[in-house]
């Protein structure tokens, strides 16, 4: 959905080009966007470069300049109020057209529950007699963290929410100051809670390998995570890899 957003107003042409190396001629389809001059390079980039750009670059990402990335609703939807779909229908789009946001996740609109069943999982499969460890990638506007940690207090031993470590992973710095926001409305649970801002497809900021068990959660991830893009022209041409470029017009670079 974020990846939609961003690209929402973008518009695109597909054409082939051919670059010549040496003696061979290679051909790819080139995509022309209209967007960000500055998310396009004077040089054709992978699909993956461009989506990380438009999604996470700090100085003009979807999620560091936007700051209604990640809709928090201020109280749970009473869905005992509700009668039936058409009624939950009309009520969401009310709450869109209330706010200046851009979706609202499922983890937010199904507030407390969706959190709360993945942590009443966590609590019924883990092993108990290790610290519970927690990561969460893209932890959004922290709603998932609060109603697990929320539920941990209220129904795990005492011991398991005391020794407990929740730690959420966030690329963008609005966000990672978002969450511990929305997970110190109750003060308790920032002795287990802290943010690491940085980008979780890195593989150094893992660190060495730790044998210690963990869970980890990723909501709203996948869909967002760059990704490179194939073409194939008919079904007896060859798969071939998009890249994107400037298109050059009467002289000037220019996005399209």
């Amino acid at each position: 959905m974020a990846l939609r957003r961003a690209l929402l107003e973008v518009t695109r042409t597909l054409d082939w080009q051919s670059r010549s190396k040496g003696c061979s001629v290679f051909k790819y389809p080139v995509v022309y966007y209209r967007t960000s001059a500055d998310i396009m390079k004077d040089r054709p980039i992978l699909v993956r470069e461009f989506i990380h750009s438009a999604l996470y670059d700090p100085r003009f990402g979807y999620f560091a300049t936007r700051p209604g990335a990640v809709g928090l609703l201020e109280k749970a939807i009473q869905f005992n109020q509700l009668e039936g779909r058409n009624a939950y229908t009309q009520h969401l789009d009310s709450l869109y057209k209330q706010s200046d946001i851009a979706w609202f996740t499922p983890v937010e609109l199904f507030k407390p529950w969706y959190g709360r069943s993945i942590a009443e999982a966590i609590l019924r499969t883990t092993n108990l007699s290790v610290p519970l460890k927690i990561y969460e990638i893209g932890g959004g506007s922290g709603t998932c963290a609060k109603c697990i940690l929320d539920y941990m207090m209220l129904n795990a031993p005492a011991k398991v929410y005391n020794n407990m470590t929740y730690i959420s992973v966030e690329i963008s710095p609005a966000l990672a100051r978002k969450q511990v926001e929305t997970v110190g409305e109750v003060k308790s649970h920032l002795k287990c809670f802290h943010v690491e801002c940085r980008d979780a497809t890195d593989r150094s900021g893992w660190g060495n390998v730790n044998a210690q068990p963990c869970w980890v959660i990723m909501l709203e991830v996948l869909d967002n995570l760059p990704h490179d893009l194939i073409y194939s022209k008919n079904q007896s041409s060859p798969w071939m890899e998009v890249l994107l470029e400037r298109k050059q017009h009467e002289g000037d670079w220019r996005c399209l």
